[in-house]
């Protein structure tokens, strides 16, 4: 599942990049920014602004589970993980806010949750 979170999300980006046109991006909602850009609102990135990085944390969880409860030392890297990405977030959201400006706040007031629908 996070494998597949991962890979289609980031496909679907890729191909809205390389060509807005293409019939599985085309009819994807957008915001225009200032800068002649667009910010996808709908598809995977309108579940949430991160949806790669959820499927990531799927990914690291799901190979700790692997192990039972038993051992809390094979949870250190989706904690880790966890930490890494929501910093990484954080940082990315106020350099998004200071290049798209009114269209970033629109975006954000459309995709409400940062990686976790319906939680962060």
């Amino acid at each position: 599942v996070g494998y597949g979170i991962f890979r289609m999300s980031n496909l679907q980006k890729n191909r809205f990049r390389s060509d807005p046109n293409h019939p599985a991006v085309s009819g994807l909602e957008t915001i225009s920014t200032p800068t002649n850009r667009k910010l996808l609102v709908s598809g995977w990135w309108g579940i949430c602004r991160k949806p790669n990085y959820l499927g990531d944390l799927i990914m690291a969880l799901s190979w700790s589970l692997t192990t039972g409860f038993g051992q809390v030392l094979t949870y250190f890297y989706p904690i880790y993980f966890l930490g890494l990405l929501v910093h990484r977030e954080r940082r990315d959201y106020n350099q998004c806010r200071k290049k798209y400006g009114a269209s970033w706040d629109k975006y954000c007031e459309r995709v409400k949750y940062r990686i976790f629908p319906h939680i962060y």
